[in-house]
């Protein structure tokens, strides 16, 4: 399927203001998809808008074979497939490089149904699926790449916000909290244009319990929470934080805790089985899936033993609403 990819002519100012440096880090990207349109779109894009405190070289592969060639003759630190291609899928191609070359960062883009994917993503490690939308999100790519390239600079709800754009924060004390938090959110989402405030503010809160009451554990490994039961005071460790704001384009909201006890494994699993139904008598896990159907996009991001960070992004247009990416960054 092909979506077409259109793009400006760089400003040449900027780009030579920008130019390389012996002491920026140089990355390799390899680009692999079988529809010229979308590769060359692709390539022209990171090659010329990219903007990053990194140098980059992008090549382009048009099959799966010719990937493993060019894997062979240069060493990249990231390679990007479509999953459907003819002969062998960029599935096949994750696993051969997992394989053989274990260092090289990893991620899937398909016009298609990201869900389908879920089951195979789980089975081959792939943490991150991006969509290909019309309009394609190209701002989305470039922190797809950086993110994949230096997870630490995941991050942050304001690394996804227009630098102007200022942020609130609620910071969950206790279990009344959370109606606090509520009641800012509400307030908050009034004043904007949002179509589904309901929506947002369902997946929000469904995050911010989970943060309170799945992360903190006994001794022995058990929750030291139940689900609802007033608290009156959490741990200072135990403290989640919500920080939110709006630009010009879209609405943004992070809830932080400081566990890190959530795994990427763990989010396609429970993923997985809310999409093919499996997990419809769960009483646990059907949150991460909840934010992901209510949302257009979902970033999360685990320090492991550190803190999750889930950041949740709906566009004011819901341009890419159709088909929702998976972005899991794991340390």
């Amino acid at each position: 399927m092909s979506i077409p990819i259109q793009f400006s002519t760089p400003n040449q100012a900027d780009l030579a203001s920008d130019a390389s440096n012996p002491k920026r880090q140089h990355y390799r990207v390899l680009i692999v998809d079988d529809d010229d349109v979308i590769r060359e779109g692709l390539v022209g894009y990171l090659e010329n808008y990219h903007e990053a405190a990194y140098d980059l070289t992008v090549e382009a592969s048009p099959s799966p074979q010719d990937a493993r060639q060019k894997l062979a003759e240069s060493r990249f630190d990231l390679v990007i497939t479509d999953i459907n291609m003819p002969g062998e899928d960029g599935f096949s191609l994750i696993q051969f490089i997992k394989q053989h070359y274990p260092d090289t960062r990893t991620a899937m883009i398909t016009a298609y149904k990201v869900e389908d994917y879920v089951r195979n993503a789980k089975k081959t490690g792939v943490f991150n699926i991006i969509a290909k939308t019309a309009p394609f999100n190209f701002e989305e790519l470039s922190s797809v790449v950086t993110n994949l390239l230096e997870p630490a600079s995941a991050f942050g709800i304001e690394t996804y916000m227009d630098p102007q754009c200022k942020l609130s924060q609620v910071i969950i004390k206790n279990s009344e909290d959370i109606m606090v938090a509520f009641n800012a959110l509400q307030t908050f989402l009034g004043g904007t244009s949002i179509a589904n405030p309901n929506d947002l503010l369902t997946a929000v809160i469904e995050a911010i319990t989970n943060a309170v009451y799945h992360v903190a554990k006994l001794p022995n490994g058990a929750l030291k929470y139940e689900k609802g039961q007033p608290i009156d005071q959490l741990e200072e460790s135990e403290y989640v934080y919500i920080y939110y704001g709006q630009d010009l384009e879209r609405i943004g909201i992070a809830i932080v805790d400081q566990g890190g006890r959530i795994t990427a494994d763990e989010i396609l699993y429970w993923l997985d089985r809310n999409i093919s139904g499996t997990g419809l008598m769960d009483t646990h896990g059907r949150g991460v899936y909840l934010i992901h159907r209510l949302v257009d996009r979902v970033l999360i991001n685990i320090a492991p033993g550190q803190r999750t960070e889930i950041i949740i992004l709906d566009y004011l247009n819901h341009l890419y609403s159709a088909n929702k990416p998976i972005y899991i960054n794991q340390l």
